[in-house]
């Protein structure tokens, strides 16, 4: 007996189909990764449009509203701050590759009242609840804000991202101690 050498046509054929299948399968997960990264930037614009909304609605220089200002009174459900709800084109590589996000928010007037008739605040409440003043002061103690940003993803899926905040009636102008106070471990003479 003669000793062949080379491979037969049956182990070519196995290894060619062994080859094929995990080129097949590395192009797919390929293509998936770039379809994943692709809702992942949208999805961080989506963030990065709603923090810029919460930001713009608590940058106001007066409690009360002056015609032309931007006033704690005027921030309201789909108003207020420099940027106005609705659609919006945002630029992702070029001038013709653009996404439409709609950026819409609601805010809610909260006021903090004694529940429990010791003369001492101490619950937060809504317009409706059970406890809200009967004499409400001039401002809300605090505005609740939900940002809500919604695009089409890559695959034509509606998506929504919700953010929520809080704003208190201080204004930028006067908040230096709020933003800048010292650490509460530190004991001032």
């Amino acid at each position: 007996m003669e000793n062949q050498k080379g491979f037969s046509l049956v182990e070519v054929s196995i290894a060619s189909l062994i080859i094929m299948l995990g080129v097949t399968g590395y192009v797919t997960l390929q293509s998936e990764y770039v379809i994943a990264d692709a809702k992942i930037n949208l999805r961080g614009l989506a963030l990065q449009l709603a923090q810029n909304k919460l930001a713009d609605l608590s940058y106001f220089q007066q409690l009360s509203h002056v015609e032309g200002g931007k006033s704690y009174q005027s921030i309201e459900t789909n108003l207020g701050g420099s940027t106005p709800a609705g659609e919006q084109q945002v630029i992702l590589s070029s001038a013709t590759n653009m996404q439409t996000y709609d950026t819409q928010w609601q805010v809610e007037n909260l006021y903090f009242v004694d529940t429990n008739f010791d003369d001492v605040a101490d619950t937060w409440v809504k317009f409706g609840a059970p406890f809200f003043p009967t004499k409400k002061g001039r401002f809300a103690d605090l505005k609740s804000v939900k940002v809500m940003v919604t695009w089409m993803d890559t695959s034509g899926d509606s998506k929504q991202l919700d953010m929520f905040g809080y704003i208190a009636p201080v204004a930028q102008a006067s908040s230096f101690h709020a933003k800048y106070r010292l650490p509460s471990t530190l004991a001032i003479p």
